[in-house]
Parts: C-alpha cells; structure tokens; sequence
C-alpha cells in the first residue's frame, strides 16, 4: 500500500513537471516572437526561389540632350547587362547614358536590367523633351513587374498569415495541455473531495409538505369554555308565627 501511493505521488509530481515545462516552452517563444515578429516571420515564410533586380533610373534634360542615370536595386546577384530604349528607335547598353533626341515631344523610355541570374525588371518613364528648357524625371517600374510584384506580396501575406494562425493555434493547445497536467497532478497529490448532489422532484417535495402539515397540531382551534356550575335550588323560607 505504502509503494502504490509513492508510485501515484512521483506520477502526480512527474505530471507537474511536463505541465509546467510545456508552458514555459510557450511562454518563452511567445516572448521571443513579440520582441522580434518580423525575424520569425521571414524564418516561417521565406521568399521562394531567387529575389531579382528592380529597375530605375532617373533622367535629366537640357535642351535637347537627356543624361540618364541607373538606380536600380540588385536582388541576389549582380547587374549584368543594361538595355535602353529611348523610344525614338535609339537604344544604348551602357548603365548610365546620354541621348540626344531628334526633335521635340515626349518619348516613352524604358531600361531593362538583367542580373548574373538572368533575372529581368523593366522601369518606363515619359521624357518630356523641349528646346531651350530644362526638364527631369524618375522612371519605376513598369505595370507588369509592378502586378509580379504585388502578386508575389499578396501570397507571401496569405501564406505568413495561415503560418501565424498555425502558431497559435499550437501555443493555444500546449498551454491546455500544460495547465490540464498540471491540474491533474495537484488533484493526484490533494484529492478533492467528491461532492454529493441529490435532487428532489417536485412531487416528491409536495408530499413531503403535507406530510409536515398533517403533523403539526393547528393552532387555529378555539377552546370551548368550560361549562358553568349548577345553581342550587333557592330554600324556602316560612314564617310560623
């Protein structure tokens, strides 16, 4: 008897220690994702595949001649080539170039970047082109690396979100399980006692009220008054005289 009520209290106190440890685990994670969230969530949702160029540039005009400046970011590889076109049927391959235009007007420009990865983005601008004056522009990136790009965030969100509610919906059940060892461990070692709950139907508490009134004397009978003595005949009294 002495062996078995060791055994329960190390399995009770061993139901304790998994519990308690199971929430620290929790408690410590979640710590560590609120000081750092973005760290996690590029760990959990990495980019797939390899991150590209963006394409830009800037320009700047003066009289009919335009200086043309790259500004591209690279992704995860170098530049490689550089493709201008200048929209008047001229185009150049060097990085940063200058063009002189033929004549006045606006000129749809476009630089295409590749990387040593073969990656490509493409940046347009408008040039506007005036004689004697001088003008300046940014060019971005074109619509269709701009829907990529929207694309690619839309589903890395969507992906991190079903990731994020992966991760709490796991911190959610260890700590039900770490607080139900727990519980279950104190119970073990400070059994409570069982309470016992009886129900009486209300028929059954109808009699019992009845039975209690036919048993109490009633206290609404008066007494009758006790009857009265009997008067004694009246003797007579005769004068013999």
């Amino acid at each position: 008897m002495k062996n078995a009520n060791r055994y329960e209290r190390l399995w009770a106190t061993g139901l304790i220690v998994v519990g308690v440890a199971l929430l620290g685990v929790v408690f410590v994670s979640a710590f560590a994702i609120v000081n750092d969230p973005g760290g996690y969530y590029d760990e959990w949702v990495s980019a797939e595949g390899l991150e590209g160029p963006e394409a830009s540039f800037d320009w700047a005009s003066s009289d009919l001649v335009v200086e043309f400046m790259d500004t591209s970011s690279i992704g995860d590889a170098d530049l490689d080539r550089w493709v201008w076109d200048f929209g008047d049927g001229a185009e150049s391959a060097d990085p940063s170039p200058s063009h002189r235009f033929a004549e006045e007007g606006e000129f749809a420009v476009t630089l295409n970047v590749v990387d040593e990865n073969g990656l490509v983005s493409q940046a347009e601008a408008t040039v506007g082109i005036e004689a004697g004056t001088a003008n300046s522009g940014h060019g971005a990136l074109g619509l269709s690396d701009l829907a990529d790009s929207v694309t690619d965030t839309v589903e890395r969100a969507a992906k991190g979100g079903s990731v994020v509610l992966l991760v709490i919906g796991m911190f959610v059940v260890l700590t039900m399980i770490g607080g139900r060892l727990v519980r279950q461990g104190v119970r073990t070692l400070r059994p409570i006692p069982e309470r016992i709950s009886v129900k009486l139907r209300p028929k059954k508490l109808e009699l019992a009220m009845a039975e209690s009134r036919d048993e109490t004397p009633s206290t609404t009978e008066v007494a009758a008054p006790p009857p009265s003595p009997a008067r004694e005949p009246a003797l007579e009294h005769t004068d013999d005289r």
